[in-house]
């Protein structure tokens, strides 16, 4: 069975604990698995189970429920908005306001269909459509400055935390970065393959943002970021940084996951360092388990598990 590392990473610990793993879906795209052990079952799709109830998990899920969720606890959030064709100027009063933006859709993970630094009708129109490739409901969201923390909880507590970066590569002084994003892309997809970075228009349109062009040849050394999303599924980095979670994210993702009641959440934070602001732009009851920071998940994973 060709299955992921989301995947293997979790049933990989739990086979060595003696636990017994029966899949049911071998799908990679949808694996679906029984975890066994003195008699107790705990049915996943990789690391979200059934302990999860179904009207939680959409709450969660859908952006704009969670949104209004987050709002209702008084948890710092991006404004945002649906997009509604029936009322494009509620768009457009909102691109005027809080340019640029970012058009996501409302369901989606790993950085699909995402558009950033929209700020022009053309450029929100577009947005829109490429979100729409994913599912007809689309959100438009405050771009919020800051550093990315996902700060993940298991059973409540601190499991780990990754600082995410964007996708970036390295000069050698004779390339574009055209070639060095392909370069890039095919040395990691030995080791990860759902760690590329995406040559499209969103790649393109972000390299304009950041005041560069494909062709451009970075110097020798020079580290040239290529992407404004900071997802490790478009290329980007992330560094374990779990001894370095500040009180307010840890305190944050502590009450979100003790009044939703998940055993296993990622909270994603974007932290300004100027203003101290800490604001929550995603919560995940079914994040990846993976590296860097997925061995020590998994297991701590499985001590609430079983």
């Amino acid at each position: 069975m060709n299955l992921t590392p989301y995947t293997t990473t979790l049933t990989d610990a739990a086979k060595r604990r003696g636990i017994k793993v029966k899949i049911i879906n071998p799908d990679p795209d949808l694996p679906i698995f029984d975890l066994t052990q003195n008699g107790k079952t705990i049915r996943c799709f990789n690391a979200l189970t059934d302990l999860v109830g179904a009207a939680t998990y959409h709450l969660v899920n859908n952006k704009r429920a969670c949104h209004a969720w987050l709002a209702s606890q008084r948890i710092p959030a991006p404004a945002q908005i649906p997009y509604e064709d029936s009322c494009p100027e509620s768009a457009t009063a909102f691109l005027k306001q809080y340019a640029p933006i970012v058009v996501k859709p409302c369901m989606q993970w790993g950085g699909r269909g995402v558009s950033m630094a929209v700020r022009t009708a053309d450029e929100l129109k577009r947005a829109v459509q490429f979100a729409r490739r994913y599912e007809a409901d689309v959100v438009l969201e405050e771009t919020v400055p800051g550093e990315d923390l996902r700060v993940i909880l298991t059973g409540g507590e601190l499991a780990a935390a990754i600082q995410r970066s964007p996708a970036s590569v390295t000069g050698d002084g004779r390339h574009s970065i055209r070639q060095l994003i392909s370069w890039r892309n095919a040395e990691r997809r030995k080791s990860d393959p759902s760690n590329q970075i995406p040559w499209n228009a969103e790649t393109r349109r972000n390299l304009a943002e950041l005041k560069r062009k494909p062709d451009d040849v970075p110097r020798f050394g020079e580290c040239v970021q290529v992407r404004l999303t900071n997802n490790y599924h478009t290329g980007g980095t992330v560094e374990v940084v779990t001894d370095r979670v500040p009180r307010r994210a840890l305190q944050l993702s502590q009450r979100i996951a003790k009044t939703l009641k998940l055993p296993l959440v990622g909270i994603d934070f974007l932290i300004d360092p100027v203003s101290k602001r800490f604001t929550v732009i995603e919560v995940s009851p079914d994040l990846a388990i993976s590296p860097p920071e997925g061995a020590v998940v998994a297991e701590r994973f499985l001590d609430v598990l079983f």
